[in-house]
């Protein structure tokens, strides 16, 4: 099973805290707020857990999507092809 995590967070600080708990876990990035990957289910409760506490008290929303393999090959991308990591400036 494929792991989406994207989120909107306004306090830079704290986005970028997301994005390194996102590679710790092994995800990597596919938008400027999105990460992806394929991690163990009790990986993906662990980095819920720790998403979690981060964006507790705060406005700041991260949603996390499982999805399948067979869902995950109809993926679509339009546009410029992701190049994957460009730049941490993007966090």
């Amino acid at each position: 099973m494929f792991t989406l995590v994207i989120y909107d967070i306004s306090d830079d600080d704290l986005r970028a805290r997301v994005a390194q708990a996102c590679k710790r876990f092994g995800l990597v990035r596919v938008q400027r707020s999105a990460f992806s990957g394929r991690i163990p289910s009790s990986l993906r409760r662990e980095l819920i857990s720790v998403l979690s506490k981060m964006v507790e008290g705060t406005e700041d929303n991260i949603q996390v999507y499982v999805v399948c393999e067979p869902d995950m090959s109809l993926r679509v991308e339009l546009g410029k092809p992701f190049k994957g990591e460009e730049s941490d400036m993007l966090v």
